[in-house]
């Protein structure tokens, strides 16, 4: 089986943009490239989820761009990922999205689906500061900001006293 990359279609590009271009009102010098906003969000099932879901879902609407919500699979909990893609249908109701499952290294994988998508921005949660999460979840963040070639936009969970009790 042929496997079309993105050099190929990126080459592909000059040879169909002319035709497209001519029976288009829109002035050419005028069309960027980049004028497609696709974000990718990376959520676990945390609550951390929310607020990346949540700024997402801003970005997008400001941008009038498309998202892909990516959930890596640490655990086989069904019910936690069913949930997490019911949230992504009530908070990204009026924006054009995808949600993506994938199994494997967290960060490697983000990093991956994002290049695989060409997406314009990488969206993902940083913990708090609590020692032992940070360990997990910061190192995700940290290795997706020092390995993606692509903009990442860290998501910062608030710290509210009143729920710091309840965790």
């Amino acid at each position: 089986s042929i496997l079309i990359t993105a050099p190929l279609g990126a080459w592909a590009i000059p040879t169909f943009a002319p035709k497209l271009l001519s029976q288009d009102p829109v002035d050419p010098t005028k069309v960027t490239v980049a004028s497609h906003t696709l974000l990718l969000a990376a959520v676990d099932t945390s609550s951390l989820a929310t607020h990346v879901l949540t700024k997402v879902a801003d970005l997008a609407r400001r941008s009038n761009g498309e998202v892909i919500v990516l959930h890596v699979i640490t655990t086989s909990n069904q019910p936690e990922v069913k949930q997490l893609q019911n949230q992504t249908k009530r908070l990204l109701l009026d924006i054009r999205h995808q949600f993506i499952t994938v199994t494997g290294s967290i960060p490697k994988e983000i990093v991956r689906i994002a290049q695989e998508h060409q997406v314009t921005d990488i969206v993902i949660g940083k913990r708090g500061h609590q020692p032992w999460q940070q360990v997990l979840v910061g190192s995700v963040s940290q290795a997706v900001l020092e390995t993606s070639p692509i903009p990442v936009i860290l998501v910062e969970e608030v710290e509210r006293t009143s729920e710091a009790s309840h965790h």
